[in-house]
């Protein structure tokens, strides 16, 4: 099966947004921060799975530096998905329940660029050290573009958890 460069992007969106967390005792009136970013992002898909690698990320002792994840794409330019990123040198996971849609421009994206996606959500859990900096309910945010060649940061941009 055909996993379009849509989903793919969304996926691995997706996939990079698992490695925030947010406070569990955060006020609904406080401000959530996002003490975490990735600047790089590179997927492998193969059929409907996609693996998802986050690196050049802060703060290193909570993220190791670069963190994967594995998810099924459904082939929809938009949806939810719950993702978990293992982060290096055994720092812990990172869980997030993103939203995923296709913006109408193609922003800073590069040419040969299907679709640019946005992604939100937040942080729903984890564990090891990465859970003690990025807690429950902290927002992750990005914007990805998709490629035939695979789904990327769109440029100047990161992941931020």
């Amino acid at each position: 099966m055909r996993v379009s460069v849509r989903a793919r992007a969304l996926v691995t969106v997706a996939a990079a947004a698992s490695l925030l967390a947010v406070p569990l005792a955060t006020p609904a009136t406080a401000v959530l921060t996002q003490p975490g970013k990735c600047t790089k992002l590179a997927t492998k898909t193969v059929g409907t799975k996609i693996t998802a690698t986050v690196s050049s990320c802060t703060p290193l002792p909570a993220t190791g530096g670069k963190g994967t994840g594995t998810f099924t794409t459904t082939g929809a330019p938009s949806g939810t998905l719950n993702i978990t990123i293992k982060w290096a040198l055994s720092k812990g996971t990172t869980k997030a329940n993103i939203k995923f849609a296709n913006t109408a421009t193609k922003g800073k994206c590069p040419a040969g660029t299907t679709a640019r996606t946005k992604i939100t959500g937040k942080v729903t859990g984890g564990t090891g050290v990465a859970f003690k900096t990025f807690k429950v309910g902290q927002p992750v945010t990005a914007f990805v573009c998709q490629r035939p060649s695979g789904i990327t940061l769109e440029p100047g941009t990161a992941l931020k958890f």
